[in-house]
């Protein structure tokens, strides 16, 4: 009896390996360095690739597929539940997800220091006064913000002094060719982008009153609300909890911060990043 047993636990675990084996994971990736870096002399070193790179690495019985797509297609394709999955979604996303992968910096208001003078002696400033001012034009992308910068945006879809472009890598172009006066985005994509460009624009950063200064953003992995959803996320949750035990688990998270925001970063990985790697997976 107990060979039985034995013998269907194993036939069991084949199968199951095998059914894994015949699908896909399709990952999403978007050009937005240097959280994703697709092209140049740094293609494939941006922070989501890395950690995306070290958890295929771990799933070999599963494919896998990287595609590149813009926030609003992740959120069908999690709407339509399909094998889809995101190395870098906030907790406001619409799938399961999976333990804290990172931490980010909240957003910040960059802007064109030459033509807003007075707000280089502010330690802050509102989006809705901002958006409330006639002659200044903000670029932004669809639902990429934490909710209470998305609730402020969703009220001016119409409005022409504010641009929408979800192409990352275009709407930090069209801020340095001024086709507008601020962006709302993370530093180090702005530091990254003018490095690469060979910019010499003058521009500054200002925390929104909206968000405070130490709301540092967790980051997940994502996939879609599904029994098979559950499955990856339960693996990649062992998987993040193996590697928070490596001594060099940080590396890939910070080789892109310098400065100030690297030393902030690294105490609150020490302090913040083991709180939910002992817990058992709770679907979101």
């Amino acid at each position: 009896m107990l060979n039985k047993l034995f013998l269907t636990g194993i036939v069991l675990t084949f199968f199951h390996a095998c059914a894994q084996a015949n699908e896909t994971i399709t990952w999403r990736i978007v050009d937005w360095p240097p959280f994703y870096i697709l092209q140049g002399p740094d293609k494939g070193q941006g922070i989501y690739d890395s950690l995306l790179d070290q958890i295929i690495l771990q799933m070999p019985s599963y494919h896998h597929k990287k595609v590149v797509m813009n926030t609003q297609r992740l959120r069908r394709e999690f709407t339509k539940k399909t094998k889809v999955c995101s190395p870098s979604a906030l907790s406001n996303t619409p799938a399961l997800l999976s333990n804290t992968n990172s931490f980010l910096l909240p957003h910040q208001l960059i802007y064109h220091q030459d033509d807003f003078p007075s707000l280089k002696y502010q330690p802050s400033v509102s989006l809705v006064s901002i958006l409330k001012a006639s002659d200044t034009r903000i670029g932004v992308a669809t639902q990429r913000y934490p909710r209470v910068i998305n609730d402020i945006l969703a009220v001016h879809l119409s409005d022409n002094r504010v641009v929408w472009q979800n192409n990352y890598n275009s709407l930090i172009r069209m801020f340095f060719r001024r086709r507008f006066d601020m962006l709302i985005e993370y530093p180090p994509v702005i530091n990254y982008a003018k490095h690469m460009l060979g910019l010499s624009s003058n521009y500054s950063t200002i925390s929104l009153d909206e968000l405070s200064s130490s709301d540092y953003l967790p980051v997940h992995f994502a996939c879609s609300d599904n029994d098979w959803g559950k499955q990856v996320i339960h693996r990649i949750n062992q998987l993040l909890s193996q590697e928070a035990k490596q001594p060099n688990y940080l590396a890939p998270r910070l080789r892109w911060y310098e400065g100030e925001e690297k030393i902030r970063l690294t105490q609150y990985y020490h302090a913040h990043y083991l709180d939910d790697k002992k817990t058992p997976f709770v679907s979101r």
